[in-house]
């Protein structure tokens, strides 16, 4: 068995997972800030990867690194009068409870840059011994870019229409496109014992560093943000090529597309972002991997309040539908057919560079259809156990929460619920909290009485009416 990737480098289908067996390697955050949206695509889609690959019997190796010393980090440190470990430290913890609050696993392993220095260190010094890399005497070490004749190839550019990347202090670089891989440090920066003096490591060298330590063979998927694509990866491949071309660094390269707002890449940079957090909060955490994983990886996506709504009433249809056949107890053949297209359908699409739109349009199709024979025939309901379990099953792959609440908002007002009310219901659920705002209290006591012949409670609380069945 294997599966697929687009490689950028070669622009062909690589398959990986041929053995059983996946390395994954993903860029994960430099810990100054709260994450904000458009850097949870990468963490929610390669988790997604991990779960699917994982339920097709491949063993997984899932590892993000976290960069814990950096430029930003050090700024934001020195701005608030208190050391980088404590912005480390508070950063990290926050982009684990963001990634909790939209149900994104941790990976299996999630090294620091500053647990690597050792290994660090080591590759550099063997860059130097072959020639690749040169210390020039100021505590840096730089990365020749003219020793390594493929640079480029990654990125698709050539040398000669590269820019400079990194500004090293003017007269101790050969060219300007080599890249610091050793830092001198500067006062109050942090710093580690090095043969080149105190420094600490350049951004590039510890993805290298790490993706040998804990992938000894390879990794064989390497994903991360097409902005990464250079001169991040870039580097690393040209250190990793060079320090050990006798080994495989990566089998596929897979950069997953930005995230725009309002037709602008979302940046600190540029203020137009949303946290990822309050994105939960506006929109909850089945709208918001609807939204991603109804786009390919590879192509930049679109947000806005009015896409999220979108996406959120899309999942509770599909939500909806599953609640129906939930308390099915038997199998109709239909349900059986429904149950082995969809998952053949779904094995498809993400055997072929994890192709999440058609295995979500795959779910829909099966719900369309299962929909309108149960309207047709509406005892069919219980006949769906077949189906439901793969539904299931495939919605919990993908992260969605399958008990979270169903809303719907009706003549302005909001109405969290539970079951299968129809629009009459909803009605009078939105006339009875009307007439609660405006107090009049008989009116309000009389739709309740009405609900609850009908076999209804509305809980009133301040975020609107919750209505369930009795």
């Amino acid at each position: 068995m294997s599966v697929k990737v687009r490689d950028t480098l070669s622009g062909d289908r690589v398959e990986v997972g041929g053995d059983g067996k996946v390395g994954l390697y993903v860029c994960g955050p430099t810990v100054y800030n709260h994450i904000h949206i458009g850097n949870v695509r990468a963490p929610l889609f390669w988790d997604v990867v991990a779960r699917y690959l994982r339920s097709r019997g491949y063993e997984v190796t899932f590892v993000q690194n976290v960069t814990d010393v950096e430029d930003k980090i050090i700024n934001k440190a020195n701005e608030e009068g208190i050391s980088w470990k404590e912005i480390v430290d508070r950063y990290t913890d926050s982009f684990h409870e963001r990634l909790e609050s939209i149900g994104v696993g941790l990976p299996d392993i999630e090294p620091r840059a500053t647990e690597h220095i050792p290994e660090m260190i080591s590759l550099i010094e063997e860059l130097i011994s072959d020639g690749h890399a040169y210390a020039p005497g100021n505590g840096d070490v730089y990365y020749s870019v003219e020793s390594y004749p493929e640079y480029g190839r990654l990125s698709h550019q050539r040398a000669a229409d590269m820019r400079e990347t990194e500004k090293g202090q003017t007269g101790f670089k050969r060219s300007p496109l080599d890249f610091a891989l050793w830092k001198a440090s500067k006062p109050g920066e942090p710093a580690w014992r090095s043969p080149w003096g105190e420094g600490r490591p350049g951004w590039h060298i510890e993805c290298s560093a790490m993706v040998e330590k804990h992938l000894p063979g390879g990794a064989d998927i390497h994903g991360g943000g097409s902005d990464l694509l250079f001169p991040h990866h870039e580097n690393e491949l040209a250190q990793s090529a060079r320090a050990h071309p006798d080994r495989t660094f990566v089998r596929a390269w897979a950069h997953h597309g930005m995230v725009n707002f309002v037709g602008d890449k979302m940046s600190k940079s540029l203020g137009n972002i949303l946290d990822a957090k309050e994105a939960v909060e506006l929109h909850g955490r089945n709208a918001v991997r609807m939204w991603f994983l109804q786009s390919h990886y590879s192509q930049p996506i679109d947000y806005s309040g009015e896409i999220l709504e979108e996406k959120r009433r899309s999942f509770e249809r599909l939500l909806r539908l599953y609640r129906q056949i939930s308390g099915s107890k038997a199998s109709s053949d239909l349900s059986d057919e429904l149950a082995a297209r969809l998952r053949e359908n779904v094995e498809v699409a993400m055997d072929h560079d994890f192709d999440t739109p058609e295995a979500i349009a795959a779910i829909f199709d099966v719900a369309r259809r299962a929909g309108r024979e149960i309207s047709a025939l509406p005892d069919a309901a219980g006949e769906f156990a077949s189906l439901r379990d793969a539904m299931g099953g495939l919605l919990t792959i993908f992260g969605f929460e399958l008990s979270e609440e169903i809303a719907a908002e009706v003549d302005g007002v909001r109405i969290r619920y539970e079951g299968e009310p129809d629009g009459e219901i909803l009605s009078r659920v939105a006339e009875r909290e009307r007439a609660r705002r405006e107090k009049d209290w008989p009116v309000a006591d009389r739709l309740r009485d009405e609900l609850g012949a009908g076999g209804w409670t509305v809980e009133d609380t301040p975020e609107g009416p919750i209505l369930n069945r009795l």
